[in-house]
């Protein structure tokens, strides 16, 4: 039977930490070599960390908008998850916090960064307590240092707390004088100048500021700089994670070696081995001091010690040994075979020439750039695998100058070849992330051009969600998606989010294909209450890694987009989402405005008309039973609205000598003859005319058609006429003539206008009528 393929979801809490970066790194390079499929749901609450530093209110920030997102993860099919519960906890308050995990209990999931005893949980946490008391300690017993600082993480997050315990226990069984005056909290972030000036100017003699992480120990490295001050004599500063520019820093950061991608790694084990049934555990990763030179160390410090050094005899079998160790370290047991092949075949080329001789130099550089620039091992920790090169030069040293004759060819060209490592390394780091920054500067031009290109198709709703994705190819996106729901929902700060049983896609992107569904023609995602669902990824991976962002603007949601990206976009597609929501946005308020303005119009054309109706009196003749004057002029503004397009006849009826009627027989018999009038009219137009007694023996008839109908009216009422006064007992004939003119139902019509092209058609008829209607 094959084996499941599984799906994992990944939720994060701010994806651009440098810690978090790694996690995510080793979460693909993991889900990369074991074909497991990787849904990313991501918070970037980058106005968290800016508002927390400036000071500023934070009532209209959106932030809390980011957290709907972990609630999609019921569309994607999701077999385990993984929480970043470092970043999460950062940005939940106490209640939402133990709302949250709650919500998954029933969820294999594994949890990173925080301890939580449950079933189907498996945690990973990095032994904080130790790893910062031992880099506190090494402050005070190898340097001698008593006048510290502290700048921690936010209170309440375990990573931060156990930290910052670490620190008051060390300095307590020294009995060192400390406490809370002597503490700054930051938050993990690099936006901590104001906590680290404010330590700066109330303790202006410290001899060391121990930080919670190597972003904040970034930022003190520039604030103290700034002042003048030189890290590793003046102030000894230390970090925590060992990220990767951690290293190459100016002078190299101490700090403690939390392998991120690890844990990122370890994750996606720990959440298959829970999928396969196997019991949860709990994870404790060690964690490793590095010191360097930012503490006041210096490089012949870190040589072994007499116990320490190893018994190296021979180049081949010590290298044979250290290509083993590396591999180990680096490599987990889950690592596709030919992955571990290729890793050992370069790390061989790069070792397999003595250090010792000069012939090495050239073996070293281009087994460093093979290793450096293989995208197979994008996800693995380089700067540990340097550091492992490093310490194995460091070791032969040690060796050959314990010799009892000194070899001093050998010594130097040692030392070369490790001067040689550290600096084609740094520069391969340094040209990596110079590349990224300029790849990133590149693709976020498109950013305004996707604002644009939507910008320009604001009116027709199909043609704008295609136009969002139009540029996300250039972008390297694989594939990318859009859902939306199915009206747009607000959600405000504090209030309960409930997360909508179905999506609708809008639009999808693969490779260079797009295309945009019309919105009744749009596929319908049902929550994945029972795995039978997930949101579209294309055919063509074998695996994917999907990251999805929230589309939001303010208070309004509108639903998610789902992209297969490289990690290192993360941000830019974060950007690109917030512009695809603000656009979503001005969509949303266009369609108002014009529904608005199509109310407006319709209320102006309806005033309009009542304008002209309300110039009459009454609506019905009571004589006729026809409609007077302002009842017909009513009805046939109403008509030509529900005929708008069609043609149609307007009639102009006028009875032939009704003076002569009133003269001669009285107007009893006036009377009759315009009831009549009226009578023969309103059956010869039906139910679909409109008659009406504009005046004292004037109509006026409305009936759909052309000049040929009102031809064939006219003919009939004369027919009528004829076969009325044959069997009439009246002295008097009773005629009628009549015009009419051919009109056009539109919102342009003016109906009085048509009257009166109407009245000077039956103008020319009446010459025709009989001189006298007496009989």
């Amino acid at each position: 039977m094959m084996k499941k393929k599984y799906t994992i979801g990944v939720m994060i809490g701010n994806a651009i930490s440098p810690h978090i970066v790694e996690v995510i790194q080793g979460i693909c390079y993991a889900a990369r070599s074991m074909q497991i499929d990787v849904f990313f749901f991501l918070g970037i609450h980058s106005g968290y960390y800016y508002n927390l530093s400036e000071g500023e209110d934070t009532d209209r920030d959106f932030d809390y908008q980011f957290n709907v997102v972990y609630d999609y993860q019921t569309f994607a099919g999701i077999d385990a998850l993984i929480i970043e519960y470092g970043s999460l906890s950062l940005f939940l308050n106490e209640q939402e916090q133990k709302k949250f995990l709650h919500k998954f209990e029933n969820i294999p999931k594994v949890i990173l960064e925080e301890k939580y005893n449950a079933p189907l949980t498996t945690t990973i946490i990095s032994d904080n307590y130790h790893g910062m008391y031992n880099i506190a300690e090494h402050l005070i017993k190898d340097h001698g240092y008593r006048n510290f600082t502290y700048l921690s993480g936010p209170i309440g997050i375990t990573d931060a707390d156990e930290r910052r315990q670490a620190v008051f226990d060390v300095m307590e069984k020294y009995h060192i004088s400390f406490d809370e005056s002597r503490i700054r909290y930051g938050n993990f972030s690099s936006n901590v100048q104001a906590q680290i000036n404010d330590l700066l100017d109330h303790f202006p003699d410290m001899e060391a500021m121990i930080c919670a992480n190597d972003g904040m120990a970034y930022t003190a490295y520039k604030e103290c700089t700034r002042r003048g001050l030189t890290i590793g004599k003046n102030i000894a500063i230390t970090g925590y994670d060992d990220y990767d520019l951690a290293g190459i820093m100016d002078p190299p950061l101490t700090t403690v070696l939390q392998n991120s991608k690890d844990m990122g790694y370890m994750a996606v084990i720990g959440a298959t081995e829970l999928c396969n049934g196997e019991k949860n555990h709990t994870v404790v990763v060690p964690a490793r001091t590095i010191i360097r030179e930012s503490c006041g160390c210096h490089e012949k410090q870190f040589l072994a010690s007499p116990t320490e050094r190893p018994r190296y005899t021979d180049w081949k079998s010590t290298c044979t040994q250290q290509i083993s160790e590396i591999s180990k370290e680096i490599l987990s047991e889950n690592t596709a075979i030919y992955v571990k092949l290729q890793f050992t075949h370069c790390l061989s080329e790069l070792m397999e020439s003595d250090f010792r001789t000069p012939e090495s130099e050239e073996k070293v550089r281009t087994g460093l750039q093979r290793l450096m620039t293989n995208r197979m091992f994008k996800g693995l920790s380089m700067r540990s695998i340097i550091q492992m090169l490093e310490q194995y030069i460091d070791n032969w040293l040690d060796v050959e100058l314990n010799q009892a004759e000194v070899n001093r060819t050998a010594i130097q060209n040692l030392i070369l070849r490790k001067r040689q490592i550290h600096e084609k390394s740094s520069c391969y780091m340094v040209r990596r992330e110079k590349n990224h920054m300029e790849d990133f500067l590149h693709k976020s031009c498109f950013l305004p051009l996707i604002s644009r290109d939507m910008l320009s198709s604001i009116e027709s709703e199909q043609e704008l969600y295609r136009k969002a994705l139009i540029k996300l190819a250039s972008l390297d996106a694989a594939s990318s998606y859009i859902y939306i729901l199915k009206e747009p929902v607000a959600h405000y700060k504090g209030e309960k989010w409930s997360c909508p049983n179905e999506l609708y896609l809008a639009a999808y992107q693969e490779g260079t294909d797009i295309y945009s569904f019309e919105k009744e023609d749009r596929p319908r995602l049902y929550a994945n209450i029972f795995n039978k669902s997930r949101l579209k990824v294309r055919h063509m991976n074998d695996n994917y890694s999907v990251s999805v962002f929230c589309l939001f603007s303010g208070e309004m949601q509108y639903g998610v987009l789902a992209a297969e990206i490289d990690p290192s976009d993360i941000v830019l597609f974060y950007l690109i989402s917030r512009e695809i929501g603000n656009m979503l946005r001005l969509f949303q308020q266009t369609k108002e405005q014009l529904h608005m303005r199509q109310q407006l119009e319709h209320l102006v054309l309806e005033i309009q008309e009542k304008n002209e109706v309300l110039n009459f009196i009454s609506e019905s003749d009571p004589l006729t039973s026809c409609l007077n004057r302002r009842g017909f002029i009513e009805k046939a503004l109403r008509f030509n609205h529900e005929h708008k397009g069609q043609k149609a006849l307007l009639l102009f009826a006028d009875l032939d000598h009704l003076k002569e009627i009133n003269d001669v027989f009285g107007h009893a018999e006036g009377d009759f003859a315009i009831k009549h009038c009226g009578k023969l009219l309103k059956e010869l137009a039906g139910e679909n005319g409109i008659v009406g007694r504009i005046g004292g023996d004037e109509f006026c008839i409305l009936i759909p058609g052309n000049s040929q109908t009102g031809e064939d009216f006219i003919r009939q009422v004369h027919i009528s006429g004829e076969t009325f006064n044959l069997h009439s007992d009246k002295a008097y004939y009773v005629e009628i003539s009549l015009g009419f003119t051919l009109i056009l139902c539109d919102k342009t019509l003016q109906i009085t206008e048509e009257m009166k092209a109407a009245d000077q058609a039956l103008y020319a008829a009446k010459k025709k009528r009989r001189r006298s209607i007496r009989k």
